[in-house]
């Protein structure tokens, strides 16, 4: 069974395992709640690294015959009872950021498009100079929010170097921030920019592919997707003619706004 990271997900489990569990302690419906629990363990112990080692050890505890079934459902349920009310300041979603110069904007603007297209929601996005995924009206200080927005741990860092990129200091931060926190991430080069040209955090012999690059970006732009996805979590059910569509679109018209 799938386990997503929602606090949705840990009412389930307490409402429909643990509680169930108790108020009928048959083994089977232990055993199952035993399952859940493991999976449950395994989404969830990034953002809950301590309370999982304690649904691990109730666990073990039972699987030893050291402390009785109810000893160990009662336990458990304080235990997911403290996630649930904890869930909202301990977990950031994963996002895609994109960190960019302002004066790259219409190149952007076509990349969000077809992120959009692929199946990447408005809240799984933060592009700053894109309408409907920067900083929202009455958000308060500009660098703060940002600031806010690259505290997660569960971020995906889009880079899209080129000569403005180098001339941005706003830029060359996240750039930072995004090597400091050892986050997943992926460097573009727009068009007339070169390898020879990057500098700082980013190692141009990983992670990196230049637009212009007409013989490697198709293949470079379909792993893109891929981990995209799976950073996300999403359902892939883009087909593969459908993506390459959306795909060749926008690579067109950067080729175009190129010339």
């Amino acid at each position: 069974m799938n386990c997503l990271v929602t606090k949705e997900t840990l009412n389930e489990f307490y409402d429909s395992y643990i509680v169930l569990s108790l108020s009928n302690q048959q083994t089977a419906l232990f055993l199952r709640c035993v399952q859940r629990c493991k999976e449950i363990i395994s989404a969830y112990k990034a953002t809950f690294p301590c309370d999982c080692a304690q649904l691990d050890l109730l666990l073990w505890l039972r699987t030893h015959n050291l402390i009785s079934i109810k000893d160990c459902l009662v336990a458990m349920s304080e235990v997911v009872k403290y996630m649930y009310d904890h869930f909202d300041e301990m977990y950031k979603a994963p996002k895609i950021f994109i960190s960019h110069s302002t004066d790259d904007k219409p190149i952007v603007e076509k990349f969000v498009t077809m992120l959009e297209q692929m199946g990447v929601k408005q809240n799984q996005l933060f592009c700053s100079s894109v309408a409907g995924y920067g900083i929202p009206q009455g958000a308060g200080d500009l660098y703060d929010f940002i600031r806010n927005e690259m505290d997660s741990d569960n971020l995906f860092f889009i880079m899209m170097l080129s000569k403005n990129y180098y001339k941005s200091p706003v830029c060359l931060n996240e750039m930072g921030a995004a090597w400091v926190k050892q986050s997943a991430y992926q460097s573009i080069l727009l068009p007339g920019f070169q390898y020879t040209k990057i500098e700082g955090a980013v190692n141009p012999r990983d992670m990196t592919f230049r637009l212009a690059d007409k013989e490697k970006r198709n293949y470079a732009l379909n792993d893109l997707k891929d981990r995209i996805v799976s950073h996300l979590g999403m359902v892939d059910d883009l087909s593969q003619n459908l993506w390459e569509r959306f795909r060749d679109k926008f690579l067109e018209e950067v080729d175009c706004m190129a010339e």
